[in-house]
C-alpha cells in the first residue's frame, strides 16, 4: 500500500504551513519552491483542502493560503482521507456489504483490524506533533554537530 503523489504533496504542504506563524498568510509559490511541489498542481490540492475545511484561500496580490485550524486539531488522518478518501486496505474492509464473503472470509476481520490500526495512528499524530518531532530532531542534529 502507498501513499498518492497528491496526498504526500497535500501532507508536506499542511506541515509547511504548520510551521508558519499562527494566521500567517502564504503564498503558494512559496509552498511550492520551499516544498518542491508543482505549482499547477499544488494549487489543485490546496482546492481540495479548503473544501475540506482544512486551509483558507484568499486571492489577489496580498492572497495566499494559511491553516483555517490550529495545527494541534489537524490529523493527519483528516489530511489524507481529505485526498484519498476513507482510510481502508482494500475495498471489502471499508464497505463489508458489498462484499459477498465478508461474511465467512477469514481474512476480513485481519484487513479491517489492520485498516482500523491505521486509521487510528493517523488520527493520533497531529500537524503540531509532526512540527515539535521535526524541531526536536534539527536540534538534536544541531547540537550533535559542535
Amino acid at each position: 500500500m502507498e501513499l498518492t503523489r497528491k496526498a504526500d504533496y497535500a501532507v508536506r504542504a499542511m506541515v509547511y504551513l504548520a510551521q508558519q506563524p499562527p494566521g500567517e498568510v502564504v503564498q503558494t509559490r512559496a509552498i511550492s519552491q520551499a516544498q518542491e511541489i508543482p505549482e499547477t498542481f499544488l494549487i489543485k490540492i490546496l482546492q481540495t483542502l479548503s473544501k475540506a475545511g482544512l486551509v483558507l484561500t484568499a486571492r489577489g496580490v496580498q492572497g495566499g493560503v494559511q491553516l483555517a485550524l490550529p495545527p494541534a486539531q489537524i490529523s493527519l488522518r483528516r489530511v489524507v482521507e481529505a485526498i484519498e478518501g476513507p482510510i481502508s486496505l482494500n475495498r471489502c474492509a471499508l464497505h463489508p456489504e458489498y462484499c459477498g464473503r465478508s461474511s465467512h472470509c477469514p481474512v476480513h476481520p485481519v484487513w479491517a483490524e489492520v485498516s482500523a490500526l491505521l486509521a487510528a495512528k493517523l488520527e493520533s499524530v497531529t500537524l503540531a506533533h509532526i512540527v515539535q518531532k521535526g524541531q526536536q530532531n534539527h536540534q538534536f542534529k544541531s547540537a550533535g554537530a559542535l
